[in-house]
């Protein structure tokens, strides 16, 4: 009897299916003295939205390891994806939206915004402090990208033939009709 039939029936039985793959483990950063406390802050920031993807990528790897340095921990990178903007922003109308979440001393804060300030890439960012005192040696959480606002380009007003049929069975004029003649 081989190893994919039952014993009591001899029936086949399907090989054991592979447990699915775990997500790869998280980086906790550094580990710091228990009783440790550290700041709490997030950062958004909006980057162009014609940046490709490896460019962002590189871009939350650079403020990685500015954190590192300035002795402070990366908690959690959120990409909320490519959306429309409220209001134009530097001949924008759309931006790559991306969240961070770290802890850090209170001189962390001046460094990341002199770098976003240095890039151009960076439309905008605001910073927040959440809290004064936080355990520094809080879990690190699995980055998170999110997909974004779908285009909603509406067509030109060609390219909309329902509206000149709908104009006709009202008796409307369209650009396209041409004034009638009186006798």
């Amino acid at each position: 009897m081989d190893s994919t039939t039952t014993p009591a029936t001899g029936a086949e039985q399907a090989p054991p299916a592979a447990a699915p793959a775990a997500a790869p483990p998280v980086d906790q950063g550094p580990v710091f003295k228990p009783g440790t406390k550290l700041r709490e802050y997030e950062t958004v920031f909006l980057l162009r939205p014609d940046m490709p993807e490896d460019q962002a990528d590189k871009v939350r790897e650079r403020f990685r390891g500015i954190v590192a340095r300035e002795g402070g921990k990366v908690v959690k990178f959120t990409t909320w994806g490519r959306k429309k903007v409220q209001y134009e922003v530097k001949k924008q109308n759309r931006a790559v939206f991306v969240h961070m979440l770290y802890l850090g001393p209170s001189a962390i804060v001046k460094e990341i915004e002199r770098n976003l300030r240095l890039m151009d890439d960076v439309l905008r960012y605001q910073t927040v402090k959440l809290a004064e005192e936080t355990d520094a040696n809080r879990p690190v959480e699995q980055d998170v990208k999110l997909a974004g606002d779908a285009e909603q380009d509406r067509p030109f007003r060609e390219e909309r033939p329902e509206r000149r049929e709908e104009a006709a069975d009202t008796g409307e004029k369209t650009e396209e009709s041409e004034p009638e003649e009186t006798a």
